[in-house]
């Protein structure tokens, strides 16, 4: 048989409709490789000599099953004892409301951050001396909370201990080999069909022997997805060099951030793509290499 070269590209075909952006476009860095330092997708399907290679790239959007809510506080206090005894009590009363979402004892952590002595000045006519005023301690309550949707009403019982700060929140799945089998399922039909497809259409014939170079499986978290922008238009104002008459005071202009997952546009198959909720991504890449018979 005739040796085989090819590489073939999949084009999606895009119907004529009208394009909508919003505001984001506001934003630095939109194209999607450049913003991820990544390179653009190889071809799924290549051949050269006796080697015939499919590639497929799985995506699957899924529902937390926890949440994992770090939230960090302070008290300050004249002296050490001070501010554990506020602060436990402000922790103290806040696990205990938190039962009221069905989070158990075991489903909190309070972790030890820092403990740190407060300077200030005490100015007089002529100099000012820093002197030593006090303490301050720093932990942070980590919450796990089995029902995703109770964070809201958390964030309220917290706001009432004077816990305003809100560190990171983990999303996580329970079963991820589950998900991971799912996946791979996904990539072996995908390889399969492309292999079948293409082989059919240029008459080629692939010995039974394959070499599997690539089996990657990852998952992508919510919070390195949230990408910003400042959406608004401004005049320019220009004063003469040297006239201090004058003092320009920028406006206050907000930033707007939002959530951006994973492009979809170069994945042969998307599980679950339009969930309108925050997911956790889970990504499988394949590759399999086979051989053509001469």
């Amino acid at each position: 048989m005739k040796k085989i070269f090819l590489s073939i590209l999949a084009i999606s075909a895009f119907s004529a409709t009208a394009q909508i952006s919003g505001n984001q476009i506001y934003g630095e860095n939109n194209d999607y490789y450049t913003r991820r330092g990544t390179t653009p997708p190889q071809p799924s399907i290549s051949a050269s000599g006796d080697q015939f290679t499919v590639s497929t790239r799985i995506l699957m959007n899924v529902r937390p099953d926890v949440l994992i809510v770090t939230l960090g506080l302070n008290q300050e206090s004249k002296t050490v004892k001070g501010c554990n005894e506020a602060i436990k009590k402000r922790i103290d009363g806040f696990t205990k409301e938190l039962k009221s979402l069905g989070v158990k004892e075991a489903d909190v952590y309070t972790d030890f951050i820092s403990q740190t002595k407060i300077y200030d000045y005490e100015v007089g006519e002529t100099k000012a001396v820093q002197k030593e005023t006090g303490f301050e301690v720093k932990k942070n309550v980590i919450v796990r909370l089995a029902n995703v949707k109770t964070f809201n009403q958390l964030t309220d019982i917290a706001s009432d201990f004077a816990i305003y700060d809100i560190v990171k929140a983990e999303y996580i799945n329970q079963d991820v080999d589950a998900l991971y089998a799912k996946l791979f399922d996904e990539a072996v039909k995908s390889i399969d069909t492309k292999k079948q497809k293409y082989v059919k259409a240029f008459k080629a014939v692939l010995s039974d022997d394959f070499n599997i170079i690539q089996d990657s499986y990852y998952s992508v978290q919510p919070r390195t997805q949230y990408q910003k922008y400042s959406a608004f238009e401004t005049a320019d104002l220009s004063y003469i060099d040297g006239d201090h008459r004058y003092v320009k005071k920028e406006a206050r202009k907000a930033k707007t951030f939002y959530y951006q997952g994973v492009d979809t546009s170069s994945f042969d198959k998307v599980i679950n793509p339009s969930d309108p909720e925050v997911c956790l991504q889970y990504v499988v890449e394949m590759k399999i290499v086979y051989h053509i018979k001469k």
